[in-house]
């Protein structure tokens, strides 16, 4: 008994001093920035310990990834219908703008989630875990791409933050090793960096809609583009994730067979995890708008250790000293991520304003 005390201490220690270590490293920031990027990421945490639970014994992730899509997509209407008359005041905008804009996000966004479960079945959680490290640096790579400023230091903690990732991975290689053998072929490697693939491209997007002024540029000011607000660009895409789930999930799964294997504790957890599921969909695109592509990735790897931690706790698992070591790193990168952006603020102001004519 005096044990499990113990280690239900100490996972409750270590879940503190991470998010005292977000606290710290965005202090600089509003209280309502610290809050919702500390619920982003315990948001996730919940989502993946249920998932996981979830998948245990009930073996239907299309169904119910289409299901957390239309809760998402509910939770839009029920919105613009209680704040439409205040909120309804968005510009016109075009076929093309969106094609170019909005179905690239609707396509991706279920798609990383498709591409994901498919890597894990035919590669395993360990090489999974291993390139999805890539998030935060492929992020990085193509939002500098389209145009968004990063300073040297913001570049070396998202180095920094990548090293941490990797470390986080090789632990999970580790303890996934101990207890079987992941087959790792070539298919679910090359669905594994699809997911990567998406997920940037899916980031990278919503951020250039919701802050287009990081963008700007000499060549390209972006003068006449206007910022989106993050229910405004949900409730756009929301329609469309749903579609591109439900087909993935009739041509990979049977909505028939998922309704009859539904018992009471399935559904019950399976209400649970649209809480979750909507709760991280709306926190993501939030903190994407306040802290940027990058450091929202690079804070939701901190995730790994998190749940790492509640299962030491409660599930009597264990968790590698290079996990912890590893989510140490990745703290210590998103820092000098945050460093950089204050840097780049202070050169951006120091910047003598356009004489006016």
């Amino acid at each position: 008994m005096a044990l499990a005390d113990l280690q239900h201490s100490a996972a409750a220690a270590v879940t503190g001093v991470i998010f005292l270590a977000i606290c710290f490293i965005l202090r600089k920031r509003p209280l309502s920035v610290i809050v919702m990027t500390c619920l982003f990421v315990a948001s996730l945490v919940v989502t993946q310990i249920l998932m996981s639970r979830l998948s245990s014994f009930y073996k239907h992730p299309g169904a119910v990834t289409t299901l957390h899509f239309v809760c998402v997509w509910v939770t839009c209407c029920i919105y613009w219908t209680g704040f439409g008359t205040k909120a309804n005041k968005c510009e016109a905008r075009t076929n093309e703008w969106f094609v170019r804009n909005i179905l690239p996000i609707a396509l991706s966004n279920p798609l990383t989630v498709v591409f994901n479960n498919t890597a894990l079945v035919y590669a395993g959680a360990g090489v999974c875990a291993i390139l999805g490290t890539l998030s935060p640096v492929s992020v990085a790579v193509l939002s500098y791409l389209v145009g968004r400023r990063l300073s040297l230091m913001s570049w070396f903690g998202v180095s920094v933050a990548c090293c941490g990732a990797l470390l986080i991975a090789a632990g999970e290689v580790k303890s996934i090793g101990a207890q079987s053998a992941p087959e790792r072929t070539l298919v679910g490697i090359l669905f594994a960096l699809a997911s990567v693939g998406t997920r940037s491209l899916k980031i990278v997007v919503m951020d250039f809609l919701l802050a287009p002024m990081e963008y700007a540029s000499e060549l390209s000011p972006l003068k006449e583009v206007s910022p989106m607000s993050p229910m405004q660009l949900y409730s756009l895409q929301a329609p469309w994730c749903v579609l591109t789930a439900f087909v993935f999930a009739v041509c990979t799964d049977s909505f028939p067979e998922a309704f009859a294997e539904l018992t009471r504790d399935a559904a019950v957890l399976i209400s649970f995890t649209c809480v979750s599921a909507v709760a991280l969909n709306f926190l993501g695109v939030f903190v994407l708008k306040e802290l940027g592509a990058s450091s929202q990735q690079i804070l939701g790897k901190l995730n790994t250790l998190m749940v790492g931690a509640i299962s030491v706790g409660y599930l009597n698992e264990k968790v590698s000293m290079t996990v912890l070591l590893g989510s140490g790193v990745v703290l210590s990168g998103a820092f000098l991520v945050e460093l950089g952006k204050e840097g780049l603020k202070k050169d951006f102001k120091s910047l003598p304003e356009p004489s006016k004519v």
